[in-house]
C-alpha cells in the first residue's frame, strides 16, 4: 500500500515538473503550425513517460533503503 502512495505521489509531482520543463524547451517549433492538439499530446506523453520512469526509480530507491 505504501508503494502505491509513493508511486502515485511521485508520478504526479514529476509529471507537473516535466510539463514545466517541456514548456520551457519550446518543442512546438518542431511541429507544423496550427497542430495544437499534436503538440499538447506530445507534451503529455513525454511528460508521462519520464514521470513514470522517475517514479519507478523512486520505488526502487525506497525498496533498497528499507533493507538498510
Amino acid at each position: 500500500m505504501i508503494d502505491y502512495v509513493i508511486y502515485m505521489s511521485s508520478l504526479l509531482i514529476f509529471f507537473f515538473i516535466n510539463l514545466k520543463i517541456l514548456n520551457a524547451l519550446h518543442i512546438e517549433s518542431k511541429f507544423e503550425k496550427m497542430k495544437l492538439w499534436e503538440i499538447k499530446a506530445a507534451y503529455f506523453i513525454i511528460a508521462l513517460l519520464v514521470a513514470h520512469v522517475l517514479s519507478e526509480m523512486m520505488l526502487k530507491i525506497t525498496s533498497i533503503t528499507q533493507f538498510i
